[in-house]
C-alpha cells in the first residue's frame, strides 16, 4: 500500500468518510498479513541460502581436512626417517665419546669429593663459632637477667619505703581524715 492510500484512508476516517473504524482495521490486518508473508519469504530465502552456505562449508572442510592428513603422513614419514637418521648419529657419538665422558666423571667425582670434604671442614668450623657465640650471648643474657631481677629488687625494696612513708601520712583506722589534718595541722 502506498503512502497516498493510507493518507486518504486516514483522512476519510477522520471526516467520517468511507466505513469508520472497520475499514481502518481491515487495513491495517491486510497490512500485517503483508507483512508476515513478506516475512516469511524472507525467511525461507535465508534458510535456502544458510543450507547452501552449509554445503559449502562441509565440502570446504572435508577438502582441508583430506590436505591436511595427507601432508601429516608426509610429516611423519619425513620425521620418522629423521629419528632414525639422528638415532644411529647419537649411537655413533656415544660410542665414540663414551670413554672421555667416563674420564671426565671420574675427575669430577675426585673434584667433588675434595670440594665436599673443604666444605664440611668449613661447616665445621663455622658450627665451633656459632656454638661459641651462643655460649657468649647466654652468658650475657644470664648476665643482664641478675641486672634485671637486682633492679626489681630494688624498686620493690623503694616501694615498701614508699609505702611506709604513705602509711605514716595516712589517717589511723580510727580517726577520720579531716580531724587527723586537724590534728596534724596543730602541731608546731
Amino acid at each position: 500500500m502506498d503512502k497516498g492510500t493510507r493518507n486518504d484512508d486516514l483522512t476519510a476516517v477522520a471526516t467520517g468518510q468511507g466505513s469508520g473504524y472497520a475499514a481502518l482495521g481491515e487495513r491495517v490486518a491486510g497490512i500485517l498479513e503483508a507483512a508476515e508473508e513478506a516475512a516469511e519469504k524472507i525467511r525461507e530465502a535465508a534458510r535456502r541460502e544458510a543450507a547452501e552456505l552449509e554445503r559449502l562449508a562441509a565440502v570446504e572442510a572435508e577438502r582441508q581436512k583430506n590436505e591436511l592428513t595427507a601432508e601429516a603422513r608426509n610429516l611423519r614419514t619425513e620425521a620418522e626417517e629423521y629419528a632414525r637418521d639422528m638415532r644411529l648419529a647419537v649411537e655413533a657419538y656415544a660410542t665414540q665419546h663414551r670413554r672421555q665422558a667416563e674420564e671426565e666423571g671420574r675427575k669430577i667425582v675426585g673434584d667433588a669429593e675434595r670440594q665436599s670434604k673443604s666444605m664440611r671442614e668449613a661447616v665445621e668450623e663455622k658450627v665451633r663459632q656459632v656454638e661459641g657465640d651462643v655460649r657468649r650471648r647466654q652468658e650475657q643474657l644470664r648476665g643482664e637477667v641478675r641486672m634485671l631481677e637486682q633492679r626489681k629488687r630494688d624498686a620493690v625494696e623503694r616501694l615498701r619505703e614508699i609505702a611506709a612513708v604513705v602509711q605514716d601520712v595516712l589517717p589511723s583506722r580510727d580517726e577520720s581524715l579531716p580531724s587527723e589534718l586537724e590534728r596534724r595541722a596543730a602541731r608546731p
